[in-house]
C-alpha cells in the first residue's frame, strides 16, 4: 500500500476517469457540444484541476502530480476527441499550477 501512496494513486484514478474515460465516453454519447466542451471540459475539469493543485500542495506530495490530469486528458483527447479540446489540457496545467502555487 505504501508504494501506491508514493505514486499518488488517487490522482491517477481521477486522471484516468476524467481524462481518458470521460472523453472517450462523450464521443460515443450524443450530447450537445455546449455541454460537451463548455460544462464538462470547461467547468468540471477546470475545478477538478484546481482542487488537485491545492491538494498536492496542501498534503505535501510530489509536485509532478499536478501533471497527471493534463497529460492523461491530452492522451484521451488525442485518441478520441475534437482537435480543439487539446487546448483544455494546457489550461488544466495552468490552473493546477496556479492552485499549487497559491496554496500555503
Amino acid at each position: 500500500m505504501a508504494i501506491l501512496k508514493r505514486f499518488g494513486w488517487p490522482y491517477w484514478a481521477v486522471g484516468l476517469v476524467m481524462g481518458l474515460f470521460v472523453p472517450i465516453l462523450l464521443q460515443q454519447v450524443t450530447i450537445d457540444p455546449v455541454w460537451h466542451s463548455g460544462v464538462i471540459f470547461g467547468l468540471v475539469n477546470s475545478v477538478l484541476a484546481g482542487v488537485i493543485g491545492y491538494l498536492v500542495k496542501h498534503r505535501g506530495e510530489a509536485g509532478w502530480l499536478i501533471l497527471v490530469l493534463p497529460v492523461i486528458f491530452a492522451v484521451g483527447i488525442w485518441v478520441s476527441g475534437p482537435a480543439y479540446a487539446i487546448y483544455f489540457a494546457i489550461s488544466y496545467l495552468c490552473i493546477s499550477y496556479l492552485a499549487y502555487g497559491l496554496t500555503r
